[in-house]
């Protein structure tokens, strides 16, 4: 990622355990500061989704991490390049429906 990257997440309790913090400041890892509550539209949050159902609705549970990672796998890779190109060009339409909303809740 390289020495200038800052980590972003959006507050999540598993975000912010100590054993997080801990992890990340003994990595030397930059965190961005975020407020609480704040919009969560980083379109990465419905990708995640997308491979949820995916692994959920195809495949038996996984027997183990090892399996749910090669699963993860497959199923990103099968992924159609229309999901990507549809998150990238909402970009536009989130940040105007958040700053319509003065940064309080949108549909995202």
């Amino acid at each position: 990622m390289g020495p200038h990257a800052v980590y972003q997440d959006d507050n999540a309790r598993p975000h912010r355990a100590r054993v997080v913090n801990d992890f990340l400041q003994q990595s030397g890892v930059n965190r961005m500061e975020w407020p609480a509550c704040s919009p969560d539209l980083n379109p990465i949050e419905n990708l995640w989704d997308q491979l949820d159902r995916k692994v959920r609705s195809n495949h038996p549970p996984p027997r183990n991490v090892q399996h749910l990672y090669q699963m993860l796998q497959a199923e990103w890779q099968a992924l159609p390049q229309r999901i990507f190109t549809t998150l990238v060009n909402s970009m536009r339409t989130r940040g105007v429906e958040c700053q319509n909303s003065q940064g309080g809740y949108t549909h995202y």
